[in-house]
């Protein structure tokens, strides 16, 4: 057991742990997650589906019993003994009131309909696989938006290393170059301040874009703006991606695109709007009856059939009905207007497989062209750190040659930057190809 005179300070260090714990860490795929719980659009598009199921249940619950009705009111009645042959003797009409209630219950139940109710369901149904398909893009579009931030910030932060890297390395040099050294040249520790004054400026800027690309990306993924947190990637490095060729990935987008989904459930929903409008000519065969009950203690309950009082009955029926409508110029205009919604899609839908396949192609090539971007960059930086290294020996041997000491750190810098640059280019533009497929082309484990 803990002595009691120990769990005061025991509760201050588990408080001070906490407050000092790391902010929480969030991979890429966490912040998906979070994005498509958190986001507005996304929370939208899902209500957009509940609306389209209750659409579904509407029309199943059209099959059994659409209407079922009872009506029941009560109120006061005048009092009535007596019957045809001895009706009551007072004849003024003023006579007491007495209470009454009266029921009725209604019911109609289709037999058939020549399909028109099923396909009135079907229609419905296909309606939820639109509403589906309109989540799914709006959460890629989600997931497109945070992938660019994710990576927008991660540049960021290795542009801020970099740039507070390179000032720090200028700076201890800057005692070095004095304008009182005969060795060095007059113009050196100028170039060297302007340097300097450059990257804390450039250092300035990257420091504002990051704080404002880690905003947007807590608002995005449902965060709190002021909230600490950080990326589950130290630094921005290209993604992992099985890219395969043009005519596999139209293959994957016509089974994952989701306004290709959409375009097939459209068109199922259509088709089977027209042949409900089609039914519509056709008779509906149902069941129709009711049942009838009132009472009114006042009132003498008239057993003769050929006698109605409206306040003491009791009767019911079951009818078989046959509805037939005669609209023929309504109905074929229902049935034009179906058609032709119909035949609107599936016009869409010839040239869409074009637009897609021209889309991947797009993206595709922009796939390439980036890596081979991201390769000549790589090539570049290491060809000016070996610059860099050579222009520190022949400072260290020669202080006069600080001028190309500090050319070879401003081509250190933007050669850094276009690298990383580079990268970020190549993963939105694999971001992109996987929004254009609808798949995720990233291998299986790889963080960024």
């Amino acid at each position: 057991m803990l002595p009691r005179c120990l769990l005061p300070v025991l509760l201050l260090w588990t408080m001070a742990a906490v407050a000092s714990a790391e902010p929480g860490q969030f991979t890429l795929d966490q912040l998906l997650e979070r994005a498509w719980e958190h986001n507005t659009d996304v929370a939208v598009a899902r209500l957009d589906v509940e609306g389209a199921r209750s659409r579904v249940k509407e029309a199943r619950a059209a099959h059994l019993l659409p209407r079922l009705r009872l009506e029941s009111f009560g109120g006061l009645v005048p009092d009535a003994e007596g019957d045809i042959f001895n009706p009551p003797g007072d004849t003024s009409g003023v006579r007491p009131l007495g209470p009454f209630v009266r029921a009725e219950l209604q019911f109609i139940q289709p037999l058939y309909t020549f399909g028109q109710l099923s396909n009135l369901y079907d229609a419905a149904s296909a309606g939820v696989d639109v509403e589906r398909a309109d989540l799914e893009a709006r959460r890629q579009d989600v997931a497109l938006e945070v992938k660019e931030l994710y990576y927008g910030v991660l540049l960021a932060q290795d542009l801020s290393d970099l740039a507070a890297r390179l000032r720090g390395e200028l700076e201890q040099w800057e005692p070095q170059v004095s304008p009182d050294n005969a060795d060095i040249p007059l113009g050196a520790p100028y170039k060297l301040r302007l340097a300097l004054i450059e990257l804390a400026n450039r250092e300035r800027e990257i420091s504002d874009g990051l704080a404002l690309a880690r905003a947007a990306l807590a608002w995005k993924v449902g965060l709190d703006e002021s909230a600490a947190y950080s990326l589950g990637d130290q630094w921005l490095a290209p993604v992992n991606a099985d890219v395969p060729a043009v005519d596999a990935l139209l293959e994957t987008a016509i089974g994952h695109r989701p306004d290709w989904q959409k375009l097939g459930a459209g068109i199922a929903a259509r088709s089977a709007q027209e042949r409900a409008a089609r039914s519509a000519f056709y008779p509906q065969v149902f069941l129709a009856g009711g049942l009838r009950y009132a009472a009114a203690p006042g009132r003498t309950d008239q057993h003769n059939p050929f006698v109605k009082d409206e306040y003491n009955l009791l009767n019911g029926a079951v009818v078989l009905g046959l509805r037939q409508s005669f609209e023929f110029g309504m109905l074929n205009a229902d049935l034009d207007r179906a058609r032709s919604l119909r035949l609107q899609l599936e016009a869409r839908r010839q040239s869409a497989l074009q637009g897609i396949r021209l889309e991947i192609e797009s993206a595709h090539g922009e796939v390439h062209r980036t890596e081979q971007e991201r390769e000549g960059a790589l090539e570049a930086r290491n060809l000016v750190r070996e610059w860099v290294q050579i222009a520190r020996d022949e400072f260290e041997l020669d202080p006069s040659q600080v001028k190309e000491l500090v050319s070879a750190f401003e081509a250190l810098a933007g050669s850094e930057e276009a690298y990383y640059r580079a990268i970020f280019d190549f993963n939105m533009a694999v971001a992109r190809l996987e929004r254009i497929v609808g798949v995720t082309l990233r291998d299986a484990g790889d963080t960024p």
